[in-house]
């Protein structure tokens, strides 16, 4: 695919965050982070709107390439069967390393809600309600 046929604008998002309306795959779907992204960067083929609704956060620095994975980080979905799946292990991996990113507080706080709403979702999508963030 050439580079002329693919929009670089950056996603029209204001935290850089993922569609966390994105329908659930199975909750005891196997994770495994580097071949999730190596299918979403597949699936995605460079475009910066595909990418960002698989991770939680974009580097928003404007001089950075948008469809460049390298800015992207916390991959909380898959690619099932064509499509993307959230993945709930995605989610508490992320989680489990949001303290330690190195991203701007403020950034870090958005990432934060927006693992919140994923944990929320899930409760409601896996009909369980004592699944909650980490930090509530």
């Amino acid at each position: 695919m050439s580079m002329d046929h693919i929009d670089n604008t950056p996603p029209a998002t204001t935290d850089n965050a993922a569609d966390v309306d994105m329908p659930w795959a199975p909750r005891d779907c196997e994770w495994s982070g580097s071949a999730a992204e190596a299918r979403a960067l597949a699936w995605a083929d460079g475009d910066p709107h595909k990418l960002a609704c698989v991770f939680l956060y974009r580097n928003p620095d404007p001089s950075k390439n948008p469809a460049r994975e390298n800015d992207y980080k916390f991959p909380v979905a898959d690619i099932i069967d064509g499509e993307p799946r959230r993945v709930f292990r995605a989610v508490t991996h992320a989680a489990g390393r949001l303290d330690q990113a190195d991203i701007p507080e403020a950034d870090r706080e958005r990432v934060r809600n927006r693992i919140t709403r994923l944990y929320r979702s899930a409760a409601r999508a896996f009909g369980d309600p004592s699944i909650r963030a980490p930090w509530e």
